[in-house]
């Protein structure tokens, strides 16, 4: 099980792609290379950072990409099938097979929901963020949207994410601040590759087939 040590800090965090002379340039990088499923294609990895203070969960993305494209625009929508990054959580000792999911596409629209695994099959347990809790989480990209179409110069993209804890504890019904010593688990993912083989994870996922919601292979946050 991989381990990603969170810092908190006291700066102003950017939502931006550029780490110098931000809180970022100093902060651990979690690389998403485990390929779990792969057959075939590109092998291309992505980067994950993390930050904290008392108010919000700081998220930053670098994802290689020769295929830039989104097409989903409303808010908890499908972006898994765009050029996206996830971030899935919860607190290590409670609520084991509840976990936040949070996906964003290139041009930075967004789905946050509290839900139990296996929800996919009986339709049930998920609670979605409600458009006015997502006014609170700001969201920036590296593509300005609201769509994107690929082209042949495509190389990368970035996207920063502040999540506010209030969001968090309204959506889960949950203190979900962290303190120095919280461990939660997690995982980052990449989606919205040619094909599944290429999906790629921090954490390695033990499973047959691609199966991100896996909270059994989920890895460790440490807060610092």
């Amino acid at each position: 099980m991989k381990t990603y040590d969170v810092e908190r800090t006291d700066r102003q965090v950017p939502l931006t792609g550029d780490v110098s002379d931000t809180p970022w340039e100093a902060t651990a990088v979690a690389t998403l290379n485990e390929f779990n499923w792969y057959e075939s294609g590109p092998q291309l990895e992505a980067t994950a950072r993390a930050l904290y203070d008392a108010e919000a969960l700081y998220l930053l993305f670098h994802v290689e990409d020769q295929s830039i494209s989104a097409s989903v625009t409303e808010l908890n929508g499908p972006t898994f099938e765009d050029s996206c990054v996830e971030f899935f959580a919860t607190p290590a000792s409670r609520h084991p097979n509840h976990y936040l999911n949070f996906e964003a596409n290139c041009c930075g629209t967004f789905k946050l929901a509290w839900q139990k695994r296996g929800w996919q099959v009986r339709g049930l347990d998920r609670d979605l963020v409600t458009p006015s809790l997502a006014a609170d989480v700001r969201v920036a990209a590296s593509e300005p949207g609201p769509t994107r179409q690929p082209t042949a110069d495509d190389e990368s993209w970035w996207l920063a994410a502040e999540i506010p804890f209030a969001v968090l504890r309204a959506l889960t019904g949950l203190p979900f601040t962290p303190d120095t010593g919280s461990v939660w688990r997690a995982n980052f993912h990449r989606t919205g590759v040619e094909t599944p083989s290429q999906e790629v994870t921090w954490n390695p996922v033990d499973t047959d087939e691609p199966k991100f919601h896996s909270p059994e292979c989920f890895g460790r946050l440490r807060f610092q």
